[in-house]
């Protein structure tokens, strides 16, 4: 998107040559020759950079510059003018600006500069959200994003992940099938929770199936479960829906029509499948059939990868700390620093949401105070990878260590939400279980 500059010389020669240079270099530009109308227009649109001459009538530059840094004391500020004495130059600098150039005119420079203020302006802007938001925001594991609604997947700073938030909130009510799209990596049990959570009833019991009990016998062994426990409508969720075998398929049909061996359940079910990729895109590889391609339907909602939501990474990350650390009984719980959390705004997060829980996870084993530095996250990173090629028994059970919170949610679901059983079941303290569970309800 082209950056938004405002250019003020009363000079009309001089303020046409302004505009047509940063026109001509791609930049969306505002001209005024008026001080005062110049004032009024910055308090109506978002500028990236201001270009001021300093002799005008009415306010110099100088003035001008302080009235608009009222209102944006960030705004990038470049001086143009035919003569400027070296206490005025100081002055300037003082006040902020990022460039002053003397008639007649580097357009070179000039450019160069603008370009480099506009670049500075944007990191530091970054930078600040970074330091401010992730302590600020999620001391009781509530993101400040001002849905009207509870979302806990995402903090919803970026734009994707609230026009995420949005569409998941709007298709609550889907009446059949829904279809969720992850890249590799994508925290589905997460998303579901929050998509079970838009529940006004609570009539409504939400079943994650897994290959092992998709079968008659488990699937029937869920169903009546649920309805002895009173639910009105089930949801199964197939978390690797394009992975179900020919014979879960049919399953799934026969479900769906209450015949062959569903032939006594009246409770109504719904489906939510999640893939990897558009359905489309499945359907034209051959990875999805016909038949299954036309039950699923159309009702789909796309999670956004890591990458497209980086202002959302570094709040996240600490709330997924908080919830490992309660659950780990760690204390103090660390708190990143200001490089921490560019590190992971920076990132290239390939595996998304489940490479994110597994360096925090790692990092939280070895963390040795207060604060979660840049250099220990690194440091995590490299011994996760050494750990990756690993074969060792240290290794596989640190991994398995890095899912357990995942697979205990799971198993809670799966079991219609009964701690107690979910505790017999995996042979734990049902204690465990409360912990593992109020952290992905907080």
């Amino acid at each position: 998107m082209a950056k938004n500059i405002l250019i003020l010389d009363d000079d009309a020669d001089f303020n046409n040559l302004l505009t047509d240079i940063f026109t001509q270099a791609d930049y969306k530009v505002t001209s005024e020759r008026d001080p005062e109308t110049a004032i009024e227009v910055f308090q109506k649109v978002h500028f990236d950079l201001v270009v001021t001459d300093q002799k005008m009538p009415g306010l110099t530059g100088e003035e001008f510059i302080r009235e608009i840094k009222r209102f944006r004391k960030d705004i990038p500020v470049i001086m143009v003018s035919g003569y400027l004495d070296n206490d005025t130059i100081r002055n300037l600098i003082r006040e902020g600006v990022g460039g002053v150039f003397l008639k007649p005119l580097n357009v070179f420079s000039l450019l160069k500069r603008t370009t480099a203020l506009i670049e500075e302006s944007e990191t530091s802007q970054k930078r600040q959200a970074l330091v401010g938001e992730a302590e600020g925001t999620i001391e009781n594991l509530t993101y400040q994003h001002q849905l009207p609604f509870n979302f806990r997947s995402f903090p919803c700073k970026s734009p994707k992940s609230l026009e995420f938030a949005k569409k998941l909130y709007s298709l609550r009510n889907f009446k059949a099938n829904l279809i969720i799209i992850g890249e590799q990596g994508t925290d589905f049990p997460s998303i579901v929770d929050d998509l079970r959570g838009f529940e006004s009833s609570g009539d409504t019991v939400f079943l994650f199936v897994e290959s092992p009990k998709l079968n008659a016998e488990g699937l029937n062994q869920l169903i009546d479960q649920s309805e002895r426990d009173g639910a009105k409508r089930i949801t199964l969720v197939f978390p690797h829906a394009q992975a179900l075998r020919s014979e879960q398929k049919k399953l799934i049909f026969q479900l769906s029509k209450q015949e062959g061996p569903f032939v006594n359940v009246h409770t109504t079910i719904r489906y939510v499948f999640c893939l990897s990729d558009d359905i489309d895109a499945l359907y034209d590889r051959g990875e999805i059939d016909d038949d299954i391609y036309m039950f699923m339907g159309t009702s789909e909602v796309k999670v956004p990868p890591l990458r497209d939501i980086r202002d959302d990474i570094p709040i996240l990350a600490y709330a997924l700390m908080v919830d490992e650390a309660k659950a780990k009984g760690v204390t103090p719980i660390p708190k990143f620093d200001t490089a921490a959390k560019v590190y992971l705004h920076e990132r290239d997060w390939k595996e998304n949401v489940l490479e994110l829980k597994q360096l925090v996870n790692y990092s939280l084993s070895q963390a040795d105070g207060e604060i979660m530095t840049r250099k220990q996250l690194e440091i995590a990173v490299e011994n996760q990878s050494k750990l990756a090629s690993s074969d060792g028994v240290e290794g596989f059970k640190l991994r398995m260590e890095e899912f357990r919170d995942e697979y205990t949610q799971a198993v809670h679901l799966l079991l219609g939400q009964d701690k107690v059983k979910t505790a017999q079941q995996l042979g734990v303290e049902p204690v465990f279980v409360e912990g593992v569970v109020r952290g992905f309800q907080q």
